[in-house]
């Protein structure tokens, strides 16, 4: 559990020390689906009824392709559903994310990185009934994941990505820093495809 409190500041050294270490950067803009869990839709239903939209992006970097950390950011407008009596419901996420991958190919020119991702950060919900708050809160959250990159040339390619995102409780009674790891009661999967680029 320690592990996962240091995600955030694992994640955020990389990004600092990258241009030191001559790693190298990139940037991630995607498009996808919530489903499963509190999103109450399969992927398919999702998929095909054009619901659980999200959108974001992500900025990173990596030493060898292999080792690296990002932070991925990501917005779902009409997370809870689009009827007019949800109001203009959403979950915002907010990731710093380790990253270990497979550079297939290398580091430039054609080829692809399958990687496995686990990061420690921010959700935030806002849902409101008929016009009554429901829901606002924010929360400490992990996500745990896996994708690939594939690269057309050496500085543009494309991402698909599936993370599992999941809050955490904090209880100002269980210790120190007044974060307790039990899982909480919010849940959902998030799959997207995306431009990723190098440099």
């Amino acid at each position: 559990m320690r592990l996962i409190r240091l995600l955030p500041v694992a994640a955020l050294a990389v990004l600092l020390a990258a241009p030191a270490a001559q790693a190298q950067g990139h940037a991630n803009v995607f498009v996808g689906s919530n489903f499963s869990g509190d999103a109450g839709r399969s992927l398919s239903s999702a998929l095909n009824d054009g619901s659980r939209l999200t959108w974001g992006g992500a900025i990173g970097g990596t030493f060898k392709g292999i080792f690296g950390g990002e932070v991925d950011f990501a917005y779902a407008r009409h997370f809870y559903g689009d009827d007019d009596v949800l109001g203009n419901n959403y979950v915002l996420t907010l990731m710093p994310s380790l990253i270990v991958g497979a550079p297939i190919g290398g580091e430039s020119g054609p080829g692809f990185r399958p990687y496995g991702t686990a990061g420690f950060g921010w959700i935030r919900r806002d849902l409101s009934v008929a016009g009554v708050e429901a829901i606002k809160d924010n929360d400490l959250g992990y996500s745990i994941g896996f994708g690939v990159d594939g690269f057309a040339t050496t500085h543009f390619g494309i991402r698909a990505d599936y993370r599992y995102f999941r809050t955490v409780s904090a209880d100002e009674s269980s210790n120190i820093v007044g974060i307790s790891l039990d899982e909480g009661n919010f849940s959902f999967s998030r799959g997207t495809i995306g431009a990723v680029f190098r440099f």
